[in-house]
């Protein structure tokens, strides 16, 4: 089924004039992006013209005449990208793919203000048209603040809500979809790498103590067997329950990463770089699953009188405590 995709990146100062560079059209060549045919960008055209002078001219102009305070690591501009799944989008006449845009343009207009779009414009030259939308996050009472706009993961959720239902008033196969920051809330713990690389460094000792099953039956060898595998079997018990927690998400992952390197992935330059640094960060988690996998062969290993004898140690402990 299609979705109707709404997606935020914030800009800070340092990455406004590559975005606008981008967006603008305003390099020879897109080395880095070869989905875009430059044959093609006369067909591009503006909901929102942009300003007269750079974007972030007419930025530091805004904020200069609403008198907003300015951190060095303030947000200077959310650029929104507006599209929906590539089949659908493709599936549309030109006229009413412009409907499209202009629909999700009130809709943006109606939340941020008219006067704080910085511009509008709508990309034909790549494989799925699309919308970029930037707007200065300028509040009415005279800060310069995106959090006030976007709000928490709860208030992005509610974003996307709301853009569905203007969009599926007008086109109901539409489905709702995520905003690339909602989807970070996903992020693997990182205890687990740290568990990963400790559960790892105890493997080799604790196979060692384990080649040789006779050592259960000799004093100081079978004690030292135990000690290892007391130690290791909560942590190791945590972090296979918690992989297992993860599983429908790593699934989910490896679907959306390609999904992404589609459409979403490919709207600018940048290839909206942050969010695919998140996508390989979460890639991570894939490593983790060969520590599980190891974990599992090491537990088959334990005769299951040593497991339950353990186990029985483990439990007894935790009533005394």
């Amino acid at each position: 089924m299609p979705y109707a995709i709404l997606r935020f990146q914030k800009r800070k100062a340092g990455s406004v004039a590559a975005c606008e560079r981008h967006n603008e059209r305003k390099k020879e060549a897109y080395k880095s992006n070869p989905d875009i045919e430059v044959e093609r960008s006369k067909d591009n055209y503006h909901l929102v013209p942009p300003p007269r002078y750079t974007y972030k001219k007419e930025i530091n102009r805004r904020i200069a005449e609403a008198g907003c305070k300015v951190r060095r690591d303030s947000v200077m501009m959310v650029e929104t990208l507006i599209t929906a799944s590539p089949e659908f989008m493709n599936s549309l006449p030109k006229a009413e793919q412009t409907e499209y845009f202009m629909r999700a343009l009130n809709f943006i207009s109606e939340r941020v203000g008219k006067q704080n779009i910085l511009s509008a414009v709508v990309h034909m030259d790549e494989k799925t048209p699309h919308m970029h939308l930037c707007f200065v996050p300028i509040t009415p009472e005279g800060r310069l603040s995106a959090k006030a706009f976007l709000g928490n993961q709860k208030s992005l959720s509610e974003w996307q809500t709301a853009y569905h239902e203007r969009m599926s008033a007008r086109w109901n196969e539409l489905e709702r979809g995520q905003s690339s920051m909602e989807t970070k809330r996903k992020h693997i713990p990182t205890w687990l790498f740290k568990a990963a690389a400790r559960l790892d460094k105890q493997y080799d000792e604790i196979v060692k103590a384990l080649s040789d099953i006779n050592a259960f039956n000799a004093g100081k060898k079978r004690d030292k067997a135990l000690g290892l595998l007391a130690s290791w079997l909560p942590d190791a018990e945590k972090f296979s329950k918690e992989i297992q927690k993860q599983q429908s998400y790593i699934d989910s992952l490896k679907a959306k990463i390609g999904e992404e390197a589609d459409y979403a992935g490919r709207m600018r330059d940048e290839k909206y770089a942050e969010e695919l640094k998140v996508q390989k960060a979460n890639q991570r988690i894939f490593e983790l699953q060969r520590t599980n996998s190891q974990m599992e062969r090491l537990l088959k290993k334990i005769p299951p009188e040593v497991l339950a004898e353990i186990q029985k140690s483990g439990r007894n402990k935790s009533r005394e405590r």
